[in-house]
């Protein structure tokens, strides 16, 4: 019985010890894991993902003039140097999965969308910080005198009355967004022998291959496209000059994008007060007239004078 009662006590001893040393571990457990919680939080919340994709020359994510594409420059020199309060992460993405990730992440952000409702739904947006000449047709310089017809003031292509007539063919890739009112056209005028649509991998290049070779006359796109395939791939395309059309709006403004919440707002708040600086956005436009053709220079400074127009001081 002595044994017994011996044993039991040493049991009963050897229970509460054990009892205080993973009290103790569970109570080191628990606050080391509490501190390594609160620390990706913190990291969580002072951490921006920006999510670029394939789109040059605006973002250039490989090869020749990689991360110099007009995106990529006001990104780097521009915004990520304007906000250190915040760790800066690349993500690549296709384009088609970006509205996806602005909408499900917390700390997502992209620079370059157009603001339309539907995203306005999972996004906010700062104010513009890049204008742009809308899509418009390019021909080549010995073929002009063929759009004479459909030339209005300011050398404005009317675009209806050139797919009305059916005269010369003009190069649109399948699937791509040109702006509402020349989708719309495009709809229209569908299955006219004079519409080529091109749905090839590499859909830009192939249309200027073919209007080098004349199979189509004039080719719908952004003034720089031409200028960047033949930096890119030294490919000697015909000579274009670009037209805008008269069913465009001036311009196309470009805007940063984050997902809706208090993180997103946050971001676009300070991203505000950069793109208030107009030393900023001039630099941003430098780099868009760089990739533009030089006849194209002039529509593109009366473009950002449109969209940034200088506000007159307020007299004392």
């Amino acid at each position: 019985m002595q044994l017994v009662s011996y044993l039991s006590a040493r049991a009963g001893k050897w229970i509460k010890g054990t009892a205080l040393i993973a009290s103790l571990l569970a109570s080191g457990m628990i606050q080391g894991t509490s501190q390594a919680a609160g620390q990706a939080a913190s990291q969580a919340a002072s951490e921006i993902n920006w999510y670029v994709f394939p789109l040059p020359p605006l973002y250039i994510p490989e090869g020749p003039g990689k991360g110099e594409g007009i995106v990529d420059l006001a990104l780097q020199r521009h915004l990520i140097p304007n906000l250190p309060g915040y760790q800066h992460k690349f993500i690549n993405v296709p384009l088609k999965r970006l509205e996806l990730m602005l909408r499900d992440e917390g700390n997502a952000c992209a620079l370059g969308l157009f603001k339309n409702a539907e995203r306005e739904k999972t996004m906010v947006f700062s104010t513009p910080f890049f204008a742009q000449i809308p899509p418009g047709a390019m021909i080549p310089r010995a073929q002009i005198a063929q759009l004479r017809p459909y030339l209005l003031a300011g050398d404005k292509l009317n675009f209806s009355k050139l797919l009305e007539d059916e005269v010369l063919t003009v190069g649109v890739q399948s699937g791509r967004s040109y702006g509402a009112a020349i989708d719309d056209l495009l709809a229209t005028y569908k299955g006219k022998k004079n519409i080529f649509l091109n749905s090839a991998p590499n859909a830009a290049k192939s249309l200027f291959q073919m209007n080098a070779l004349g199979r189509v006359n004039l080719i719908l796109g952004y003034p720089y496209e031409a200028n960047f395939l033949n930096n890119r791939d030294s490919v000697d395309f015909v000579d274009l000059k670009f037209y805008p059309l008269q069913e465009q709006p001036a311009f196309l403004s470009g805007y940063a994008a984050c997902s809706k919440g208090p993180f997103g707002e946050q971001v676009i708040e300070q991203i505000n007060t950069i793109l208030a600086r107009r030393d900023i956005l001039e630099a941003i436009a430098a780099y868009y007239e760089g990739w533009l053709p030089e006849d194209a220079h002039p529509l593109a400074r009366q473009v950002f004078n449109l969209a940034f127009p200088v506000k007159a001081r307020a007299r004392k």
